[in-house]
């Protein structure tokens, strides 16, 4: 199947079935697209399973699509890269989160770091979560990625650390840190990045103690929206972009 004109509906389909798009997804298939009733696209759940669709009911508020069947579902991508960031104000946090998930990132850990400069109300909390989820939607949407990275709630730093499951290689990035290295073995590597007045002494031991791996890129020193996207896909390029 083509990767093109591919959206995300939840749940489990089967042939046959008829699904509705929202009115954002529509229009964008009906203006932007300009598709028309007996076009084929096709959906994907967010776990692995893509359906071939065909448009049955072409309206810029209220599209369906039919489903016509479904191929062999595609297993969670193994040896993914996790992501802790910190938390950002405004649209930064968005692109941060859109480019981590089109870099690869299965797991999103949002930091509640010392020096972060962004604390929010559990109802805000709550509006900004589903936000977030529907930028790691349309993420996957651009970039292909069939499984949908999980995004967990703000934690600290040692609460991020005690979360961890089976093998997993610890890298932080710190401007006082070593040299990246051009080439790195790495299985399920989880990401720090920090916010932008840097971790504070408690963290950076807490990184020590735990023996994660600190590195830095020379001298320079990029705004924390950017650290993530670039963090991540040099630590895919230093192991090879496995799939």
């Amino acid at each position: 199947m083509s990767r093109l004109n591919r959206f995300y509906i939840a749940g489990a389909h089967a042939a046959g079935d008829t699904l509705q798009l929202d009115a954002e997804r529509s229009n964008y298939l009906c203006r932007a697209l300009r598709m028309g009733e007996g076009d084929e696209l096709d959906i994907f759940d967010g776990v692995g399973g893509l359906y071939r669709c065909k448009v049955s009911h072409a309206h810029q508020r209220r599209a369906k699509v039919e489903v016509l069947e479904r191929p062999s579902a595609v297993a969670k991508p193994e040896n993914a890269p996790s992501l802790t960031i910190a938390l950002l104000k405004g649209q930064a946090m968005d692109r941060a989160i859109q480019q981590a998930t089109e870099l690869g990132a299965q797991r999103i850990w949002l930091l509640q770091s010392a020096r972060s400069n962004l604390t929010l109300k559990q109802e805000r909390l709550e509006q900004k979560l589903d936000h977030w989820q529907r930028i790691i939607a349309s993420a996957c949407e651009q970039c292909g990625q069939l499984w949908l990275p999980s995004l967990h709630e703000p934690r600290t730093v040692a609460d991020c650390l005690e979360q961890r499951t089976g093998e997993v290689q610890l890298i932080a990035f710190e401007p006082e840190g070593d040299p990246m290295p051009p080439r790195l073995e790495a299985n399920n590597p989880l990401i720090f990045v920090g916010p932008e007045g840097g971790w504070n002494d408690e963290e950076k031991h807490l990184f020590q103690d735990k023996h994660a791996a600190i590195y830095r890129l020379g001298r320079t020193i990029l705004r924390a929206e950017t650290m993530p996207a670039v963090g991540i896909a040099l630590v895919q390029q230093a192991r090879g972009w496995p799939g």
